[in-house]
């Protein structure tokens, strides 16, 4: 048979194959055992390359495997860096939008201020925050944070103000019983604790523990009715007239770095911070200083008027009931 028979009968064959394999899959085992057979040749012909990286990765050296190490750990000291910033991001954030919701509830206009110091001086209780003069910040400022009260302004610089805080011993707040409306001052304690005292409360005063004290508005410092601390203890000694109540303050003052300071509607009410405000309004524009040892508010409500000097030509009443 010449060549040309042969050619076309294998083209032949060829195509009869391609046709019988498309049309109904003859040649699927055939394949798939050829596969097989094969494929330790695969397998062998793989090996020059997977001996190749064996050997790279065994005779690294010592040198690039330190530096490998180093650039490791440089990598993980700014991951850890970056991991910090972003959680002390996420808890100022909390804090300020904790700061913007307690900010709706003061009546007037508020200033945020930033805590950057605290004083070193054991007997006193003071911050300093990065607003001044220049930001319009004047003495007798109420301060807050988001939780509760913190003080008032005491000293005013160009560019910083201290704060006196209200747990300072110097420090008087004038408060009343949120559930029942019950008025007293609340002193800074003057032991270590930064707690609060209150001042003057009869023994038989209907306070209990747990009892929120707000800011009773007396004096016109702090804003009305704004938390200032929880009370936590009550002694009550039958050879004293006053019962001994401790509180603990709502604002966070060893944690927070955010304040508010209260702008008040009338500057003129504001001034230099005055350690006690009365607290009943007899007496609210009278300072500490000039009151006895022994005042009580509650003796100062139950006393009498004085009376008034009688107009020239009026009639008056003796003791006696007759008129002369």
């Amino acid at each position: 048979m010449s060549l040309e028979y042969r050619l076309v009968a294998f083209l032949a064959l060829a195509s009869s194959l391609l046709y019988m394999d498309s049309r109904y899959e003859y040649l699927d085992r055939v394949r798939y055992s050829v596969a097989y057979l094969t494929t330790p040749v695969y397998w062998l012909a793989d090996i020059p390359t997977r001996a190749s990286f064996w050997i790279d990765d065994v005779f690294v050296s010592q040198r690039d495997l330190l530096e490998e190490n180093t650039q490791l750990r440089q990598q993980l000291l700014f991951a850890q860096r970056e991991l910090q910033l972003l959680a002390g991001l996420a808890s100022e954030n909390s804090r300020l939008r904790e700061l913007q919701e307690a900010s709706q509830a003061v009546q007037g206009r508020v200033m945020t201020a930033e805590i950057i110091n605290v004083s070193n001086d054991p007997g006193s209780r003071r911050v300093l925050i990065n607003r001044g003069a220049q930001n319009g910040v004047i003495e007798g400022q109420a301060v807050l944070d988001a939780h509760g009260l913190m003080g008032q302004v005491e000293e005013v610089l160009p560019f910083t103000s201290w704060v006196l805080l209200i747990t300072d011993s110097r420090h008087g707040t004038p408060v009343q019983v949120n559930r029942n409306g019950e008025r007293t001052i609340a002193r800074g304690s003057r032991g270590d604790a930064p707690e609060l005292e209150l001042e003057f409360v009869p023994d038989t005063a209907d306070i209990s523990v747990g009892d929120l004290l707000v800011s009773s508005g007396l004096g016109q410092r702090f804003p009305k009715d704004y938390p200032v601390a929880e009370v936590t203890s009550i002694i009550h000694d039958p050879g004293q007239p006053f019962a001994q109540i401790r509180a603990r303050p709502l604002a966070q003052m060893d944690r927070t770095r955010h304040v508010m300071l209260v702008i008040p509607d009338n500057e003129a009410i504001v001034g230099p911070p005055m350690i006690f405000d009365a607290p009943t309004n007899a007496i609210e524009d009278v300072p500490v200083t000039n009151l006895p040892d022994d005042f009580s508010p509650a003796a100062a409500e139950s006393q009498p008027a004085p009376a008034s000097n009688p107009a020239p030509g009026s009639a008056q009443q003796d003791t006696a009931g007759g008129i002369q």
